[in-house]
């Protein structure tokens, strides 16, 4: 059988043509798979935000005669967000009928109880919040104190709203919670102070002085005589992915948080600081690493 003149045996480069041809298969198909893989992540995180709360526990003993041979047990919970992706009505009852499901003696709730950045923004559900908080009950009673998403977009509505729940606001203000001291801080309204203020007024109600307020900024600033510190806001970081710190904002590099006070109990100085991860999770709908959180503490002396 004579071969065909017209047709040219193949030639030398035609292993590197099939080969080329392979690497560009591999590479389409590793970068679908990277689609696919993040797609996956990001589904994962926006499910996430609206699982139940883990419910986190610390035992915290101070030298304070008033609480010698008491045990106070407190609900610290923050950053609900109402009326985003992982925020609905229906899921703030569910989150109100954990906390009361523990029984606690005081509640404190630290801040962002809306999403918005400004007056007006159409993200802000203030309506959304009373119905539900207003089953939070307490023998020492429910406090809060408020966030920066409250004070940017309506702080005397957000007030407002806590109010008709029967929620006492501390903006700058101390209240005893049996013998405990709460000071909350805010430093977001008209109502700010110098922390020093505050604190003068906590030391003249006398007692055990557990400092309150929205982000754990005051957490390497406490004088000695205020043991403790309880903050949100962080989100526990929120997006938790190796090599990556969501302490400092991707678009424009500003500190969002001290990392040292990321998530969590932190001993730092012999002050106690925890902040929880909230229940919630403000305006960017996803959390990778980080679960909702609120903490039950429970104060004791010797």
């Amino acid at each position: 059988m004579s071969s065909d003149p017209g047709m040219a045996p193949p030639g030398p480069e035609s292993f590197p043509r099939a080969m080329g041809r392979a690497l560009r298969r591999v590479f389409l198909w590793l970068m679908l798979a990277g689609v696919v893989a993040a797609l996956g992540f990001a589904a994962w995180g926006y499910w996430v935000e609206t699982w139940p709360p883990v419910v986190r526990r610390a035992l915290v003993t101070l030298p304070a005669p008033e609480l010698a041979g008491k045990r106070i047990r407190l609900a610290l919970a923050s950053d609900i967000h109402v009326g985003n992706h992982g925020m609905s009505p229906a899921r703030l009852d569910r989150v109100v009928d954990q906390i009361m499901a523990e029984h606690p003696d005081v509640i404190m709730l630290a801040g962002d109880f809306v999403n918005g950045e400004k007056p007006g923004d159409p993200a802000v559900h203030i309506e959304m919040l009373t119905a539900p908080l207003s089953r939070l009950r307490a023998p020492l009673g429910v406090f809060a104190v408020l966030g920066n998403h409250d004070g940017d977009t309506d702080p005397e509505g957000v007030t407002a709203a806590l109010q008709q729940a029967g929620i006492t606001v501390l903006r700058n203000e101390v209240a005893k919670a049996g013998p405990l001291v709460l000071a909350g801080y805010d430093r977001y309204t008209r109502h700010r102070k110098a922390p020093k203020s505050l604190f003068k007024l906590a030391r003249a109600v006398g007692g055990p002085i557990i400092a309150v307020e929205h982000a754990p900024n005051l957490g390497r600033k406490l004088p000695p005589d205020v043991p403790v510190l309880l903050a949100g806001h962080t989100h526990c970081g929120q997006v938790n992915l190796p090599g990556l710190s969501s302490s400092h904002s991707f678009i424009d590099g500003r500190s969002l948080y001290d990392p040292v006070f990321r998530c969590g109990l932190v001993d730092w100085q012999g002050h106690v600081v925890v902040v929880t991860g909230g229940v919630g999770s403000g305006s960017f709908p996803l959390r990778i690493g980080t679960r909702p959180d609120f903490w039950m503490i429970t104060f004791t002396g010797r």
